[in-house]
């Protein structure tokens, strides 16, 4: 498996696990929006590296250098996002928020990377 599929799969996961907590919690519990994304936030963060150890990573994989520092800036950026429509709009369903600040986290992810990437060439 290239370390591109493998990334897709695990980003993929991380998702998905992101949107059924964030669902279960917001119908399930009476703490607020913001507490709900925080708690299901964590708990992908928590998946995420289950998840890195159950999915086979190819040989020879190359660590990207800055590769951790871009992922904290996205989390926070993610939250940070999801918080601003949330409290803008509480009328809309938090996973359209949450859909949204994953879009823009891809984007600023994909963008770092290709920084990092042309600055290391």
């Amino acid at each position: 498996m290239t370390s591109r599929a493998r990334f897709a799969i695990l980003l993929a996961l991380l998702v998905f696990i992101d949107a059924l907590l964030l669902q279960l919690l917001t119908t399930a519990t009476e703490a607020g929006t913001l507490i709900d994304r925080l708690i299901s936030l964590g708990a992908g963060l928590v998946a995420a590296p289950i998840l890195h150890r159950i999915v086979p990573a190819a040989r020879g994989q190359v660590r990207q250098p800055g590769f951790w520092p871009l992922v904290a800036v996205g989390l926070a950026l993610n939250y940070g996002i999801f918080a601003v429509l949330a409290s803008r709009a509480p009328h809309v369903q938090p996973l359209v928020h949450l859909g949204f600040s994953w879009a823009c986290t891809l984007i600023f992810g994909g963008y770092g990377l290709y920084r990092i990437r042309r600055w290391q060439n």
